[in-house]
């Protein structure tokens, strides 16, 4: 289903929404009350990975990508963006990334893959200031981000983007509404040079699928005391082809989730995550769950509850696939086939397909926050055994293995030609009986990132 008229009708179809909402609205036409401006930037990273012995489900091979794995990721990017007045302007972005390996797979070569990542209208201030509209090429993250801020899952850490419109109804003060619709094809047409990666597929090599989306994102802060939230989506992924060249068939998965944000005090509050999803198509019987709770406590050594200091408990469930049943049981997590969970982890699930987060639960302690001139400093450690809920591993057992963390993010320098900043990253997991090999396995990152 390679429908592009799909996508503009779907846009469309949303555009007409707030004109049903609030009928009584007459907007002023959009007009620039200012002379054009425009503005420009970029920023520049560089970061080295190196891993090595992450367990994999099967039992030959029972490490991921070979084992050790050490290369260096350099991304550039350049923007270009301009201001008609205060309530319309367009946005350009183009990136390019390309590594180059001390151990894995062969090093790339210069242009890799030249993107036009970002390409967008902004319209804000609709219906009587109610309103604010993007359509185009877009970054973003609805609700909590898990399951909803990764739109090209496949390209590695290169982009994010998304293709369509966004419209956010602010229906008060503290309740918004955002309505979308996205169209993602398998290719990107607006990029350059002797690589042209697939985007959306859920395994390896080049699937041939795409994804379609469109649903709703509510938020309701009006409690200054339980903040809560509703979502539905609906995903499309079209027939696409399996490694060993049979199709898969195409699959409508419809999702609704809500979130509780309580908050008992300046100190402590909490966050309450879960959805549902079903697909009934030909092949496909999906039903399936995900869920998250977290308790916080802010402040901790004195510091200020909102940017001092804190502690947490974390749990975290996704269903996975039930052999018995003729059903499939494990959740797809939509838009969030990215290292939300793990970096370590995400390279685990290879045998599941690229970012396929299912059959995990995980529990953890947290500990950290900002500190230094600014808070300019983020720091943060974590710890936690991780099971699965189906024993579909070839070591037979159900735990996974235990997860520790450690994060540290920093300013380096500031000047006339831009800011620099860097990160250390490392996690490490000890794996359990889930899998056949019983190696240490570590994750271990440096960054420096220089936007000008």
């Amino acid at each position: 289903m390679r429908t592009d008229s799909f996508a503009f009708a779907l846009a469309a179809t949303l555009l007409g929404v707030p004109a049903l909402a609030a009928p009584e609205a007459s907007p002023e036409p959009l007009r620039a009350s200012s002379p054009v401006s425009f503005r420009t930037g970029g920023d520049v990273r560089l970061r080295q990975e190196s891993f090595d012995d992450i367990p994999i489900r099967s039992a030959s091979p029972a490490v991921t990508r070979g084992g050790r794995n050490d290369y260096f990721r350099i991304r550039g990017r350049l923007f270009a963006g301009a201001d008609f007045g205060e309530r319309v302007s367009f946005d350009a972005r183009v990136a390019d990334e390309v590594r180059a390996r001390n151990a894995g797979q062969k090093s790339y070569e210069w242009p890799d893959e030249l993107v036009f990542d970002q390409l967008k209208l902004s319209l804000r201030g609709l219906f009587d200031g109610r309103a604010d509209l993007v359509l185009g090429r877009q970054d973003l993250s609805l609700g909590s981000g898990r399951l909803f801020a990764e739109g090209t899952a496949k390209d590695g850490s290169r982009t994010q983007f998304f293709d369509g419109a966004l419209l956010r109804l602010r229906l008060d003060e503290t309740r918004t509404l955002d309505l979308f619709g996205f169209y993602g094809a398998c290719e990107n047409d607006l990029a350059f040079g002797h690589e042209h990666r697939d985007l959306t597929g859920l395994s390896g090599g080049f699937t041939d699928m795409d994804e379609a989306s469109a649903g709703f994102f509510y938020e309701d802060r009006s409690d200054a005391a339980l903040g809560w939230g509703l979502y539905y989506a609906w995903l499309l992924d079209t027939s696409w082809k399996r490694p060993d060249g049979s199709r898969a068939p195409r699959e409508d998965v419809h999702t609704f989730g809500a979130r509780l944000l309580p908050r008992f005090s300046d100190a402590w509050s909490a966050e309450f995550e879960g959805a549902w999803q079903a697909s009934g198509n030909d092949g496909y019987d999906r039903r399936a769950g995900f869920a998250f709770g977290g308790l916080r406590r802010g402040g901790l050594f004195g510091t200020d509850p909102e940017g001092g200091f804190y502690a947490s408990a974390n749990a975290l469930w996704l269903s996975g696939d039930d052999p018995d049943t003729p059903r499939r049981e494990d959740f797809n997590v939509l838009y969030g086939r990215y290292p939300w969970i793990s970096e370590l982890l995400l390279y685990g699930f290879d045998g599941d397909g690229v970012g396929t987060w299912r059959n995990l639960v995980q529990t953890w302690g947290e500990v950290g926050g900002s500190f230094g001139e600014n808070g300019a400093h983020r720091a943060k450690v974590s710890a936690g055994p991780v099971w699965a809920p189906e024993a579909d591993g070839a070591g037979g057992g159900r735990f996974r293995g235990w997860l520790e963390t450690f994060f540290w993010s920093f300013p380096v320098a500031k000047g006339r030609f831009g800011d620099l900043a860097g990160h250390l990253f490392l996690e490490v997991f000890e794996p359990g009986g889930y899998y056949v090999s019983g190696k240490t396995a570590f994750f271990f990152r440096w960054q420096l990132n220089w936007s000008f």
